[in-house]
């Protein structure tokens, strides 16, 4: 009871702390989840120090997932266009209705990338001002397992265009396709071709070697696989050493592990996986915890994001990304970590921005049953094609390549003892005090 107590205080005295003090600098946001410690991810990747030189303004992440929580607190401010693209069959032009989320994963996701930041609630995240197109290709499919978002890969492919047309600058698919994919082809490898023809960055988490087919090594994408707090690599990340090793451009980010424990994801805890936004039916504002390399690739679009705020061209952003990164395994790419895992403080430090030309040659031939022609290109550069109607005939599932269940986030202390009156009350007058909206969010910290 003693410990609770003194948590407690301290929990009021920060909240009060908070009420008095001026506006605070990027370099210390006062999200209250990012305060108490809880995003090891960010300090991880050096996003702190990042943030005194860049926050992503100017930039467009499009979120090619399940969807957004278009109500949520931390990202409702950051959303400049959302559609479904669920039944368009391949064409962008089919792409209509609502992107919101309902399955909890690309909320999750867009969280990790760019979740206002500062703004006294929640989470803090990796661009905090960069702008969010909200693309919904998967839906929530329940059996007595469970649920997870799915799709199929023509959606994938209109989405990606759609996305590419209407602004986006960074393209985040943390999603794949499972056995069928990989024994057909990469089904919406086109439209990753069309968005880097347009200067557009592809960011792909690696999953396993299941998700994609080994011609994905020609590809024109950033494939992402998982570290954790340790800086080790994740569990799952073991089988995606075949990926990792053919991709043209590989790297590792947090993605971090399942909890074992509950209290893990609640102020006090100490998260082994991503604390981020999350959606979750009949409920406002709710925040999780989740692992898997769909956690690890938002931070890779959150920190190209970041670079092309300071100018630099996609090519070059992608280099700078890469070579900067924490070599972590072998001296030099490996099949694990590929280029290292990314250190966005190193990434966006004093070297001023550059443009450059690819570093390896787009492919000047066809992947295995594709329909087009394409002439290579520099990003920016026009393309010249000549295409055949997307093949819609079959269309390979895609879904989250995840490893465990969402954890919700518990707002009360992880030692479970319940607040006294007069702490409660001492809440109350310092939420009273305070002109901005941190009422509910200190209410929910201190209810147990």
């Amino acid at each position: 009871m003693a410990r609770t107590t003194r948590s407690l205080l301290a929990l009021v005295l920060g909240l009060v702390g908070l009420v008095a003090a001026p506006a605070q600098g990027r370099g210390a946001v006062n999200d209250p989840v990012y305060e108490q410690g809880l995003q090891w991810n960010l300090g991880r990747v050096g996003a702190p120090t990042a943030w005194t030189r860049a926050t992503g303004a100017g930039v467009t992440i499009a979120v090619i997932d399940s969807g957004v929580d278009l109500q949520h607190q931390d990202l409702r401010d950051k959303i400049v266009g959302q559609v479904s693209c669920v039944g368009a069959d391949g064409s962008a032009g089919q792409c209509r209705g609502s992107a919101q989320d309902d399955n909890g994963h690309g909320t999750h996701v867009s969280g990790i990338a760019l979740a206002t930041t500062d703004n006294r609630v929640g989470v803090a995240s990796m661009a905090p001002a960069a702008r969010l197109l909200a693309v919904r290709v998967l839906v929530n499919d329940c059996d007595a397992t469970g649920c997870t978002a799915s799709g199929n890969s023509n959606d994938v492919s209109a989405g990606i265009r759609w996305a590419v047309d209407h602004g986006a600058d960074v393209i985040n698919l943390s999603l794949g396709g499972g056995a069928v994919q990989a024994t057909l082809g990469c089904s919406f490898c086109d439209a990753i071709d069309y968005a880097w023809s347009k200067g557009v960055i592809s960011v792909i988490a690696a999953g396993n070697d299941s998700v994609l087919p080994s011609g994905f090594g020609d590809e024109p994408a950033v494939v992402v696989t998982a570290t954790t707090r340790d800086d080790q690599l994740a569990s799952y990340s073991n089988s995606s050493s075949g990926i990792v090793r053919v991709a043209r451009w590989p790297v590792a980010a947090p993605g971090g592990e399942a909890e074992t424990r509950a209290a893990d994801c609640a102020t006090g805890g100490s998260p082994q996986g991503i604390l981020s936004t999350y959606w979750s039916a009949g409920k406002t504002n709710q925040y999780a915890c989740l692992a898997g390399t769909s956690m690890a690739a938002p931070h890779v679009s959150g920190a190209i994001a970041l670079l092309l705020s300071l100018g630099h061209s996609p090519q070059s952003a992608i280099d700078r990304l890469l070579a900067t990164a924490t070599d972590l395994g072998p001296t030099g790419r490996d099949d694990s970590f590929g280029y290292g895992r990314i250190d966005v403080a190193a990434a966006v430090g004093p070297a001023a921005a550059t443009t450059s030309t690819p570093t390896t040659a787009t492919p000047t031939t066809q992947r295995p049953g594709a329909s087009a022609t394409t002439t290579p290109t520099r990003p920016g550069e026009a393309t010249t094609t000549t295409a055949a109607p997307p093949d819609t005939s079959l269309a390979p599932p895609v879904s989250p390549p995840e490893v465990s269940a969402a954890a919700p986030f518990d707002p009360a202390p992880a030692d479970d003892g319940s607040a006294p009156g007069w702490l409660v009350a001492l809440a109350a007058l310092a939420v009273l005090a305070s002109a901005s909206g941190t009422a509910a969010t200190a209410w929910r910290l201190l209810r147990t």
